[in-house]
């Protein structure tokens, strides 16, 4: 699913430069197609995990597989541009369904070795980076780029196949029990005369309160923003997520620019999958171990993939680029083999469906202008360097965040020791007031930052 999901959008360069000639649209213009599915694909997290919780993750993954080939079958006929976002559309929400329980599946069978685990399941990406643009290629010198679409949506619907084999996590299972269980003994309860307590009461209206909250049924918990950690890290995701996407055009497109025809073109897509094959796994061996912690792994990554986008409109050569290609997949392309790990020692493995859901929503909204700018930068100055210069600030700015780590540590430990304590009776009253209507909220999230 990896690698023809996750594959399919890093390979959208090769079909975005044939698009651009083919409807003479302009690059910016037409880069907001892929913008529109990748944002999808990031932004359905919250909802893809909140029906795999109800109808699994194998319809869920299966109902995505299907709106991914159908979209790209449908794309075929598309003979103006303005009608491609409404199939990409499809696409996107196809994305969304298959990408989020794909990544979400896998970390609940694993504990000692989830890194890697993880490692290997993207690496599939990388083999669809490395594959499909050379698919593409031969098939629009074939079938031009409406049978491409065609054979391309038959190929994806092999997403399906895949999504067959998911089986729903004992640890869900387990869990969706005992909520039938509570509700049953809630309904057994209700049929009983009431002579309960205030404060039995009292936590019924609690339960009823916190079971309206507009974003419970999404399992949308902005508490989680309470944690400062998890926090910064999203911030600083989304800066290389905006840098990273961008790769996706830029790289395929600027070889194009410097004069290279469409091998080499589909070359430069082909090294960049094929080093994340190697590197993804390499990286998440690495942070299986405590050699070198995880968060330094990947600020590193992102400053040295920085220093390469900065100096990369310095050089005109198709071997330089084969060059940055490597680089962008072995440093910056890390951040997504490295998301997962880090946010489960953020807020737990408890918290972590939640938590991803949220953090893919919230790098929809990083990425999504990535693209549409990086053309229009073309658009404007007739050459992609200060497209370079952007990603290669993004990066590097990604890298910043996470080296502030101490710094926040530090503040939020000091606005901790200057919250003023409550006297002991005090502590004592309000805590037999708010023991039940905080209980379930700190079992199920707890996200406080003084608990990391």
């Amino acid at each position: 699913m990896y690698m023809f999901v996750v594959g399919s959008v890093k390979a959208y360069g090769v079909l975005y430069t044939e698009m651009v000639d083919y409807y003479s649209s302009g690059s910016g213009n037409t880069a907001w197609i892929g913008s529109i599915a990748r944002t999808l694909y990031f932004g359905l997290g919250p909802v893809a995990n909140l029906l795999c919780k109800f109808y699994t993750f194998r319809r869920v993954a299966f109902t995505g597989g299907i709106l991914v080939g159908l979209g790209h079958f449908l794309s075929g006929f598309v003979t103006e541009m303005e009608f491609m976002y409404l199939t990409f559309l499809m696409i996107g929400i196809g994305y969304g369904l298959t990408f989020a329980p794909c990544s979400t599946i896998i970390s609940y069978y694993f504990d000692k070795r989830r890194a890697l685990a993880n490692g290997i399941m993207v690496s599939g990406s990388g083999v669809g980076a490395m594959a499909l643009p050379f698919l593409y290629k031969y098939l629009t010198e074939q079938y031009g780029l409406s049978g491409a679409f065609w054979i391309i949506g038959a190929t994806f619907a092999n997403i399906c196949v895949a999504a067959c084999t998911f089986r729903q996590p004992r640890y869900l299972v387990e869990e969706q029990r005992k909520r039938e269980h509570a509700r049953g003994n809630a309904s057994n309860e209700s049929r009983i005369n009431d002579g309960r307590s205030s404060c039995e009461k009292s936590h019924e209206n609690t339960v009823q309160k916190a079971n309206k909250r507009p974003c419970a049924a999404l399992d949308l918990r902005i508490s989680l923003f309470k944690n400062a950690l998890f926090t910064l890290y999203v911030i600083s995701f989304m800066c290389c997520a905006f840098g990273y996407t961008g790769s996706f055009i830029l790289i395929p497109a600027n070889v194009k620019a410097l004069g290279y025809d469409k091998t080499y073109v589909a070359l430069s897509v082909t090294i960049f999958g094929g080093v994340e094959v190697v590197a993804r796994i390499l990286i998440r061996l690495l942070a299986d171990y405590t050699v070198i912690k995880r968060k330094h792994i990947y600020a590193v990554s992102m400053l040295i993939g920085g220093a390469f986008s900065l100096s990369a409109p310095l050089f005109k050569s198709f071997t330089f680029m084969a060059v940055y290609a490597t680089a962008s997949a072995m440093f910056p392309g890390s951040y997504f083999s490295l998301i997962s790990v880090l946010t489960i020692d953020v807020v737990g493995l408890e918290n972590f469906a939640a938590a991803f859901g949220l953090l893919t929503f919230c790098l929809a909204f990083g990425s999504l202008p990535s693209q549409p700018i990086i053309g229009w930068l073309y658009d404007l100055n007739g050459n992609w360097h200060l497209s370079f210069i952007l990603t290669g600030c993004m990066y590097i700015l990604a890298g910043v965040i996470i080296l502030l780590e101490p710094i926040v540590v530090r503040c939020c430990s000091k606005t901790d020791n200057k919250t003023p304590s409550l006297t002991e009776n005090q502590q004592q009253d309000d805590g037999r007031a708010t023991e039940d209507e905080c209980k379930d909220d700190v079992e199920s999230n707890d996200t406080s930052f003084t608990h990391l």
